[in-house]
């Protein structure tokens, strides 16, 4: 963290809690791989005189895919709707919110999560809280995408060697997609199990609205899927357990999705890898993985088969 950014942080921070803070520290180690975690935003526990707050402040290299006016008003809505931790005050001129401690007794989650029943139903039902909250900004993935793939060509050699011919699975998908019709419903549009707090008795918050924003429902439940599951068939035990039954072509529109977003982070690490100053970070091999897990979905015959069946 430079010094300026230091300094606003603590300022804002001693403003909040009527003293300057005691402790001012990131409570975890900041990774790009093989988890992406805190790689958004310097994410500070700020503590005083036994008050203690969360901050989190972006860093100016997201800028190309996070809004962070359009994220902290997403934080706000979920955390209303007790989807997240409730937002106490943000400054998007400077890319800066503070939240509530959710305190002892919470955790970042983590994939072994997934496999327990109970956790994965509050999961669900947060997501689902969100989906019937208020609206959001509108988001588009196939915008992104193309957004994306033109930085990363345009940024030089790091762009991926078969990027054309993923660009033609994504506009294939899109049309897929729109002749089949589409929801529009507020999303956390994020599958990573870091970003879910497990509290006592198996309470659940979902952090980091980063991407949060008005899409097709599926989305939501595509990156979840991607996440929680290293296999089709349990993914498909999932994806019951979101909808209460089993439907085939929203299965596939619901994986198609998973698909696309492996494509997504693979090219917002890409980009990191070539305009970001934090040159310490893997965003490369982030990106590699995410890239050849989008791969194997997208580049076989069995791509074609899930955009036919999708509904």
């Amino acid at each position: 963290m430079t010094d300026a950014r230091h300094d606003l942080l603590a300022a804002r921070a001693t403003a909040r809690l009527g003293a300057a803070p005691a402790r001012l520290e990131c409570p975890f180690t900041v990774l790009a791989s093989p988890g992406w975690r805190g790689i958004e935003a310097d994410v500070m526990v700020a503590e005083a005189d036994g008050r203690v707050e969360i901050f989190k402040h972006y860093h100016p290299d997201v800028g190309f895919y996070v809004d962070p006016a359009a994220a902290f008003e997403a934080a706000r809505i979920a955390g209303e709707l007790d989807v997240g931790p409730k937002v106490l005050e943000a400054w998007p001129e400077d890319g800066l919110m503070t939240m509530e401690h959710l305190g002892e007794g919470w955790r970042a989650g983590g994939l072994h999560d997934a496999a327990r029943p109970e956790t994965y139903a509050a999961v669900i039902a947060a997501k689902k809280r969100l989906h019937d909250g208020p609206r959001l900004a509108d988001k588009d993935i196939f915008a992104e995408l193309r957004d994306l793939a033109a930085r990363c060509g345009a940024a030089g050699s790091g762009a991926p060697r078969h990027l054309a011919a993923w660009m033609g699975f994504v506009a294939s998908a899109e049309a897929a997609i729109r002749a089949a019709g589409r929801d529009s419903r507020p999303c956390h549009r994020d599958g990573s199990a870091a970003n879910w707090m497990i509290g006592p008795a198996g309470a659940v918050r979902l952090v980091d609205y980063d991407l949060a924003g008005n899409a097709d429902p599926f989305e939501d439940i595509g990156c979840h899927l991607m996440e929680a599951h290293d296999r089709e068939a349990e993914a498909r035990e999932g994806f019951e357990a979101w909808t209460g039954r089993f439907h085939e072509g929203e299965f596939q529109r619901a994986f198609v999705y998973g698909v696309l977003d492996d494509l997504r982070w693979g090219l917002i690490a890409a980009h990191l890898a070539q305009v970001s100053p934090r040159r310490s970070l893997e965003f490369a091999k982030y990106a590699s993985w995410r890239f050849l897990r989008f791969e194997e979905h997208s580049q076989h015959s069995r791509a074609a088969d899930r955009l036919r069946k999708l509904t």
